[in-house]
């Protein structure tokens, strides 16, 4: 229920397919796969405790026992250790907040809340006519065929588009009973459907999907602010240890500096590649397993069905990280994660609850 009280505290309902009950994680119930999360906090806290005792403290010390506590603030070093001082736990505040979030938040599940719900994805009734349906399936077989704009048409105004393999049935999940939403995937490591499923990560303990994916991106990008900072702060220390072999008791410095130099351009490109995801519409199962696929029939397949999530660069964005998609805030809001069509009278009435 904090997870539901947390986004009641923005003034918002949860985006939908996400379950206020924080059972419906990944790995609520699995005690070994928090083993990588602690690690994470583990190495975050050391970290931060070298960054501050032999970095930050140190500068503070420095200032105040040279010009003293009552003119703090009139130089050019004093102002930026100050800077750095709150830059740095500011970062880190919102490192962990996005963490938590991705971490112990549902990605989005396949929503039962109402009659029309149940009526898709548990009994499968999607109304889709069967001239509608044969086209698809044919333009989805021909290999090469031109697709344009009355096809895109059609395509987005389809309750489902995703198809499997074998014979073009609609997916259903026989683990889960349900039929599943475009851009849904079992995870086999937690044993539910995710929507709009990313992967599953180890480092959360938790599936990437719909609902948690702009805290999983936000997390990398204050880990990479984090490891930037403390590579650019901590250069001149370094440096300085290196051409004094009797710096020992300074080793704790080398080693999260060494750290944090080969995290930083690694989280750099993670950053970029979900980035690029996001601008296009792409999941990591769909670049790898589908756009990238051996197979010319899954290539194709996934061309029609991405007609209908790809509404260009800015669009996209706004689907992945919610209307404030420039702001780099943990915060989500989205209202499709089973991409349905966007019908402007059904979107006035509102729908049955369940009793």
């Amino acid at each position: 229920m904090a997870l539901l009280q947390v986004w009641k505290f923005f003034g918002n309902t949860p985006p939908e397919g996400m379950n206020s009950d924080l059972q419906s994680t990944c790995s609520g119930s699995n005690c070994m796969a928090w083993l990588k999360p602690i690690y994470v906090l583990s190495f975050t806290a050391t970290c931060y405790g070298v960054f501050m005792i032999f970095e930050l403290l140190p500068r503070v010390e420095s200032i105040h026992s040279f010009l003293g506590p009552g003119l703090w603030g009139y130089t050019l070093y004093e102002k930026e250790t100050f800077m750095v001082m709150v830059g740095f736990h500011l970062f880190l505040a919102l490192f962990l907040y996005s963490f938590r979030m991705a971490a112990m938040s549902s990605p989005g599940r396949i929503p039962l809340k109402t009659t029309d719900d149940v009526a898709k994805w548990r009994d499968g009734h999607f109304r889709i006519d069967l001239q509608t349906e044969d086209t698809i399936k044919k333009i989805m077989a021909t290999i090469g065929m031109k697709i344009g704009d009355s096809v895109k048409d059609i395509v987005r105004a389809m309750v489902v588009v995703e198809r499997k393999k074998k014979y073009g049935s609609h997916r259903f999940c026989g683990f889960c009973t349900l039929y599943k939403p475009d851009r849904t995937h079992h995870c086999r490591i937690c044993g539910k459907c995710t929507l709009r499923m990313d992967h599953h990560c180890p480092w959360l303990a938790n599936c990437v999907g719909y609902a948690n994916y702009k805290f999983f991106f936000l997390t990398i990008f204050y880990a990479f602010c984090l490891c930037s900072m403390m590579v650019i702060q901590m250069a001149p220390t370094v440096l300085h240890i290196m051409s004094n072999i009797r710096s020992n008791h300074l080793f704790p410095v080398v080693v999260v500096y060494s750290l944090a130099l080969l995290l930083t351009p690694l989280l750099l490109g993670f950053l970029v590649f979900h980035f690029y995801l996001a601008m296009n519409a792409m999941s990591t199962i769909e670049y790898r397993e589908k756009k990238n696929s051996e197979d010319p029939y899954v290539q194709r397949r996934f061309e029609v069905a991405h007609l209908k999530f790809d509404h260009g660069y800015l669009n996209n964005l706004r689907d992945a990280f919610g209307p404030l998609y420039l702001l780099p805030i943990p915060y989500f809001n989205g209202t499709n994660g089973v991409y349905l069509p966007i019908d402007p009278v059904a979107m006035s009435k509102k729908q049955k609850p369940l009793p």
